[in-house]
């Protein structure tokens, strides 16, 4: 039991051996589970590197995966089964052709009391950036955003995303629970860079609620991501830390969640968004969230669950790691908007198709944000982009 690690990024802390605060995984359990031969599923690719792991080897990893056995909405909120039951339908699922390092460090340890578990949280994923390596979080409630925002505490730019149906803040005086954590993370961290709400549905959430979120916001309704899912792949190629909801998912797809819904994302875009996250550069963190085992039918939403992250990993493997101002597939545009003293900077990987904006600072820092085709269409059109004024505007106040 622990109240919070005491990681100092030293040489020292990075040759601790993280793996003390886990519960590991009993990998015999999942040998030949599932319709794929062992050597043809997931399962071998994340044994054997889990195996092979040393604290002298951990900087090889790629990806780690983090169950989080704590659900703030129980009375014992010490919950394994959650993360359990993901982790067993993941490891089914088919291996990757190409090369990838996931080691699965086991269940984190409980600590003393929620406010530990958020803390141990913070410093696991703090430990984890600082060497390189994308977090899978997985089980768990999503109140447990709270402590992994922290870990970004000292990033000025911290773009947070979440794909839920609700935004979850507090309308009058009630309990902490995760229903409305997104108030203690905008309290504690008023200075967020940029917060999106993907997927929510209008009839839960009044506009005044969704106008006072903090930071810069492309936030995108439901019913818009179903006309143009692609709307989606800048902000998540925007974003640090993803914290995805599985109540998003409309209930037919996925019953194993805490409130009943009618509409919301189907399950293929589901995995499509993540897939997005996943060819990001940019995201370091992705949680999935609010899974309730004793709610599913015939194993849908972990099936789901575990599609969700597989999509995640296929997405991370064809990373464009390319700059957007460098290699031979991005092309530069520079276009003259009238009251704008420089010309606004586009780039645009002429492969992918994905856009740019370069933003410049007043120290001659050069800063790129993910941008669609319609910012670049409002400049050629003699209109100042809405996106980069914001841009624009943040960073002037954060330079101040």
């Amino acid at each position: 039991m622990y109240s919070t690690f005491a990681f100092i990024f030293a040489a020292k802390f990075l040759k601790m051996d993280v793996r003390y605060y886990f519960d590991s995984v009993d990998f015999s359990m999942f040998c030949n589970s599932g319709r794929l031969n062992w050597k043809y599923s997931l399962v071998s690719v994340i044994e054997k590197s889990t195996v092979a792991l040393s604290k002298e080897n951990i900087q090889k990893l790629n990806i780690a995966i983090v169950g989080v056995p704590f659900d703030s909405r129980r009375e014992n909120t010490y919950s394994p089964e959650a993360p359990d039951k993901i982790r067993a339908e993941l490891y089914q699922l088919a291996k990757f052709n190409s090369k990838i390092s996931i080691a699965d460090f086991g269940n984190l340890k409980s600590a003393s009391s929620t406010k530990g578990n958020y803390q141990a949280l913070r410093d696991i994923v703090d430990y984890f950036n600082e060497l390189k390596i994308v977090t899978i979080i997985i089980g768990g409630s999503q109140d447990l955003s709270v402590g992994i925002c922290a870990a970004f505490k000292g990033d000025a730019y911290f773009s947070y995303s979440t794909i839920d149906a609700f935004l979850d803040v507090k309308t009058a005086k009630e309990p902490f629970n995760s229903s409305n954590y997104l108030s203690r993370v905008f309290t504690n961290q008023p200075q967020i860079f940029q917060f999106n709400l993907i997927g929510y549905q209008s009839y839960y959430l009044a506009s005044e609620f969704l106008n006072k979120t903090v930071g810069i916001n492309s936030h995108i309704r439901l019913g818009n991501l179903r006309n143009d899912i692609s709307l989606a792949e800048p902000v998540l190629r925007n974003t640090d830390f993803l914290s995805f909801d599985i109540n998003s998912v409309k209930s037919s797809d996925s019953p194993g969640s805490m409130h009943t819904i009618p509409n919301g994302l189907r399950s293929e875009e589901a995995c499509q968004l993540t897939k997005y996250a996943g060819l990001s550069n940019r995201v370091k963190v992705f949680g999935l969230f609010d899974f309730v085992p004793e709610n599913d039918r015939n194993d849908l939403t972990v099936k789901l669950a575990a599609q969700i992250i597989w999509y995640f990993l296929e997405g991370f493997i064809n990373r464009d790691r390319e700059k957007p101002d460098l290699g031979v597939n991005n092309k530069m545009y520079q276009v003259e908007v009238d009251n704008v003293d420089k010309p606004v900077v586009f780039f645009k990987n002429t492969a992918t198709n994905r856009w740019w904006m370069q933003i410049e600072t007043n120290e001659k820092e050069k800063l790129y944000f993910a941008c669609s085709a319609s910012e670049y269409e409002q400049a050629s059109n003699n209109e100042i982009p809405e996106l980069w004024l914001k841009y624009i505007q943040k960073i002037d106040a954060l330079l101040k």
